[in-house]
C-alpha cells in the first residue's frame, strides 16, 4: 500500500487524545450515604466489571474512528502491478474519430455519441489539474494547445462529425508533438487514448512516432452492423452529348457488406429535374454499373446529382459532378505545302457538328487556338517559332495537338518543335513496306469501337504502311502507344505536355504512305481524338485532399478576384489563385466541407461550376482486428474496454491501482457510530 499525501499521517498522534482521555477520567463522584451495603457487594462487583468492559471498547473505536480517519486524508492506494510512481503533472490525448464513418449505429446511438461519452469518462478519470490535448480528425489550430479538464470537457460535447479522415499513424504524430510542446515540467507522463471503429484505411500505422514515452491506448468502437452502398464514381457512356440526343450515364454501386440489398433506387437529376430513376440489386461486397439515360434539352453547364437511397451512412449516397454541352466542336487544321487533306476536310468539313476551319500555315490565325479541343498540325514542313509559341500555351492549358508530319520536314524546325514539346526526332523516312500489327484496344480511345467482349481476330485486317518515321522516345519520357507496327515501332503515339496532350503519327496522311486516312479506323480514331473532353464529365474536387481545380482562365486583370460561391446557402469565399503554365488554378484549402456544386464567379458572372464530394475512403465501413492494429505499433499498447460500465473507474484503478479512502472514511464513520451505540445503549 502506497499513500498519495503521506505528510498526513503525522496526524496519527492525535491518537493520544483519547488516550489521555481515558486514562484521566476527571468526572467528580458524589458521596451518597446508605444504611446497608452489605447486600449490594455483588451488584457492585459486576457493575465495575461491565463499566471496565464498556470503556475499553469506547477507547477501540475512537482510536479506530481516528485512524481511519487520518489514513483518508493520506489517500491510500493498492498500485497497479505495472504501474510506476504517479508523475507530478499528467498530459493526456484523446482522439475522436470524427470521420463519416461514425455516423454508423452502435450499442447506444451513433459511434460518434459512443465516442464523446468514453472520452468524456476518460476525461474524468484524471485530475482537474492535469492537462488535456483534444484531437479530431479536423486538426484544428486551437486543439493544438493543452487546457484543463473542464475545458476540455466542453470541446469534447461539441464535437461534431466531418469530411476530414486521418489515419492513426497520423493522429498519433499530430497528439505526440502536442503533448510535448511548451516547457515540460520535471516530473510528466504522457497518454494518448484512440476512440475509433478502426477501419481498414485509417488503421495504417505506417506514420506513428516510435515514442515510448507515450503510452497509448486503444478503445474500439463496434457498429452494429457493417453494410453500406456507396456511390463510387459514374462516366458517361458517350464522350459527346448533343442537344435533344439520347445518352447514357454509367454509374458504379459498391456494397461494402456482408448482406445482399434488394430494389436499391438510384436516381439522377439534372439542372434540379430528375432525368431518370433505376432500382438494382446489389450483392454482398459487390460492385454494379448501373445505365441511366437521359436527354438534354439546352446547352451550356449541367449540373447534375446521383443518388440512393441507404441508412445509416448517408454522405456517400450522392455524387455530385458537372459537364458541358456545346452546340458545336471547334476543329481547327493549320496545313502545310501539300495543302488541305481531303480526308480531314470530308470527315469534319460536312458535319454541321464541327465548327471546322482549315487555314494554310502563313495565314494562320493565333486567336483560333485558344478554345478548340482539337488543333491538327497537317505536314507542317517549318513551323515558325510563334506557331510553336502559341501551340505549346495550347497545350499547356489542357489542348490537344495532332502532329501529322510532312514527308520532308524542315529538320532544324522540328529539332525545336521536338526540343520544345520533349518529342522524339523524326529523323530519317524508313521506306519500307510493312501494317500495323497492334492496336492498344484497352486505351479509351478505342472504347466503344470495337465490340465488347471480343478480342481482335489473329490476322486483323490492319492500315498498310509504306514510309514511317521512328518514333521511340528516350527511356525517361512517359507515352502511350495506341498503335504500335508489326515490326514494333510506333504508328501512333500520345505523349502528356502540361495539362494537355500531343499525338504523334509516324505517317503522313497520305495514301502514298499509309492507307490509313482511306482505312475503317480512321473515322472513329480521329472522331474520338476531336470530341474526347468535349462533354466529359468535369473531374469533382475531393474534400479534403488539398487539390486545386482549374480556373478556366489565366490571370484576371485589375483589381478583379474570384469568388466560389453556392447562392442556396449563401456561402461565399476567396479562394486562393495561383497562376502556372498551364493557366490558372484555384485553391480552396479546406474551406469547403460540405458536399454539391459551387459557382466560380468573377464580378457576380458564372466561369464555371464546381462540385465536390465526400472522400470515398470512408465508405467502407468493415474494421481492422484490434490485435492487428495493436502489431502496427512500433511501441507497445494497451486495449480499453469499450464495453466497460465504469470507464472512470477503469481507468483510474489501471493508472493508480485501486484507491482505499473511501473506504477509511466509511470505517471512520462506522466506528464513531459504533461509539455513540456504546454510550447510549450500554449503560453500568
Amino acid at each position: 500500500m502506497q499513500f498519495l499525501n503521506p505528510q498526513f499521517l503525522f496526524a496519527f498522534f492525535a491518537l493520544a487524545i483519547p488516550i489521555l482521555v481515558h486514562l484521566f477520567n476527571f468526572r467528580r463522584y458524589k458521596k451518597v450515604l446508605f444504611t446497608n451495603v452489605r447486600f449490594l457487594q455483588e451488584i457492585r462487583q459486576d457493575t465495575q466489571n461491565r463499566s471496565r468492559l464498556r470503556n475499553l471498547l469506547i477507547l477501540a473505536s475512537r482510536l479506530l474512528a481516528v485512524t481511519f480517519l487520518v489514513l483518508a486524508f493520506a489517500q491510500p492506494y493498492l498500485p497497479a502491478s505495472s504501474a510506476a510512481k504517479r508523475a507530478a503533472e499528467r498530459r493526456v490525448a484523446i482522439w475522436i474519430d470524427n470521420s463519416f464513418s461514425m455516423e454508423a449505429q452502435g450499442s447506444y446511438g451513433t459511434l460518434l455519441d459512443e465516442a464523446r461519452k468514453k472520452a468524456r469518462e476518460i476525461a474524468l478519470a484524471f485530475s482537474p489539474s492535469d492537462k488535456f490535448l483534444l484531437v479530431t480528425n479536423d486538426f484544428e489550430a486551437r486543439h493544438q494547445h493543452l487546457v484543463n479538464r473542464d475545458e476540455a470537457l466542453q470541446w469534447i460535447d461539441a464535437v461534431q462529425a466531418g469530411p476530414a479522415a486521418r489515419t492513426a499513424g497520423e493522429v498519433l504524430l499530430r497528439a505526440r508533438d502536442g503533448l510535448k510542446s511548451g516547457k515540460l515540467p520535471a516530473s510528466v507522463s504522457f497518454d494518448a487514448y484512440l476512440l475509433s471503429d478502426f477501419q481498414r484505411r485509417i488503421a495504417d500505422m505506417a506514420s506513428a512516432p516510435a515514442d515510448s514515452s507515450v503510452k497509448v491506448h486503444l478503445l474500439a468502437l463496434k457498429a452494429n452492423a457493417t453494410s453500406n452502398v456507396f456511390i463510387d464514381t459514374c462516366y458517361l457512356e458517350s464522350p459527346v452529348v448533343q442537344l435533344g440526343s439520347p445518352n447514357e450515364l454509367i454509374v458504379s454501386l459498391r456494397n461494402s457488406g456482408e448482406k445482399s440489398l434488394e430494389n436499391i433506387p438510384v436516381r439522377l437529376t439534372i439542372n434540379g429535374y430528375q432525368k431518370a430513376l433505376a432500382s438494382v440489386p446489389l450483392e454482398a461486397g459487390a460492385q454494379q454499373e448501373v445505365r441511366l439515360a437521359f436527354t438534354i434539352q439546352n446547352p451550356g453547364w449541367q449540373e447534375a446529382i446521383v443518388s440512393l437511397t441507404d441508412y445509416p451512412v448517408t454522405f456517400d449516397d450522392t455524387f455530385h459532378f458537372t459537364f458541358r454541352v456545346r452546340t458545336d466542336v471547334p476543329i481547327v487544321a493549320i496545313n502545310g505545302s501539300t495543302g488541305a487533306s481531303p480526308y480531314l476536310d470530308a470527315l469534319f468539313g460536312r458535319d454541321p457538328y464541327f465548327r471546322y476551319r482549315s487555314m494554310p500555315v502563313g495565314q494562320a490565325d493565333y486567336n483560333a487556338l485558344t478554345t478548340p479541343p482539337l488543333v491538327i498540325l497537317n505536314q507542317v514542313e517549318a513551323p515558325s517559332s510563334g506557331l510553336l509559341q502559341e501551340l505549346e500555351r495550347y497545350v499547356r492549358k489542357g489542348g490537344k495537338l495532332m502532329l501529322l508530319p510532312p514527308a520532308a520536314p524542315n529538320r532544324e524546325a522540328y529539332q525545336s518543335l521536338a526540343q520544345r514539346f520533349d518529342l522524339p526526332f523524326p529523323g530519317t523516312l524508313v521506306e519500307q513496306a510493312t501494317r500495323v500489327g497492334k492496336v492498344e484496344t484497352n486505351d479509351p480511345l478505342f472504347r466503344d469501337v470495337f465490340e465488347k467482349g471480343k478480342a481482335l481476330p489473329e490476322n486483323p485486317d490492319l492500315p498498310l504502311v509504306n514510309g514511317y518515321f521512328n518514333l521511340s522516345a528516350a527511356s525517361n519520357r512517359r507515352s502511350d502507344v495506341l498503335m504500335r507496327l508489326e515490326n514494333g515501332s510506333p504508328f501512333l503515339q500520345r505523349f502528356p505536355f502540361g495539362t494537355g496532350q500531343v499525338l504523334v503519327l509516324a505517317s503522313p496522311l497520305d495514301p502514298q504512305y499509309t492507307s490509313f486516312p482511306q482505312h475503317a479506323l480512321f473515322v472513329p480514331v480521329m472522331l474520338k481524338m476531336a470530341l474526347s473532353g468535349s462533354s466529359e464529365i468535369d473531374p469533382p474536387v475531393v474534400i479534403g485532399q488539398g487539390a486545386g481545380f482549374s480556373s478556366g482562365d489565366t490571370l484576371l486583370p485589375g483589381e478583379q478576384v474570384y469568388h466560389l460561391v453556392r447562392p442556396s446557402d449563401g456561402f461565399d469565399i476567396l479562394p486562393e489563385f495561383r497562376q502556372n503554365e498551364s493557366g490558372g488554378t484555384v485553391y480552396v484549402h479546406d474551406q469547403v466541407r460540405q458536399a454539391g456544386t459551387y459557382q466560380l464567379q468573377v464580378n457576380k458572372q458564372l466561369l464555371r461550376p464546381v462540385s465536390f464530394n465526400y472522400d470515398r475512403k470512408e465508405s467502407d465501413l468493415r474494421p481492422t482486428e484490434i490485435d492487428e492494429v495493436v502489431r502496427g505499433l512500433q511501441i507497445p499498447a494497451d486495449v480499453v474496454d469499450s464495453q466497460s460500465p465504469d470507464l472512470t473507474h477503469a481507468i483510474t484503478r489501471a493508472q493508480d491501482g485501486i484507491q482505499l479512502w473511501k473506504y477509511c472514511i466509511l470505517l471512520a464513520l462506522l466506528f464513531l457510530a459504533i461509539e455513540v451505540a456504546l454510550i447510549r445503549l450500554i449503560r453500568t
